[in-house]
């Protein structure tokens, strides 16, 4: 199963639950501190993870939409 990583704000502590279980700021509490100053990790927020939006730049670059590379027709 997939899992989320959330963060306290509070303390600092760094934890997974499984995807859909909880909503950050709603319930959910860290289980250090008990604070409810709980966000999604930076880490999880899906940048540079893959997945939708990855390829984009590098070998890409210039291909698609025409633009910068594109050729004589």
């Amino acid at each position: 199963m997939a899992m989320r990583k959330f963060r306290c704000a509070d303390c600092g502590h760094t934890f997974e639950l499984a995807y859909g279980t909880a909503m950050p700021g709603g319930s959910m509490d860290c289980p250090k501190c008990g604070g409810k100053n709980v966000h999604r990790a930076e880490e999880d927020r899906g940048y540079n993870r893959g997945g939708r939006g990855a390829g984009r730049g590098g070998a890409a670059a210039g291909r698609g939409r025409g633009g910068a590379g594109r050729g004589p027709r």
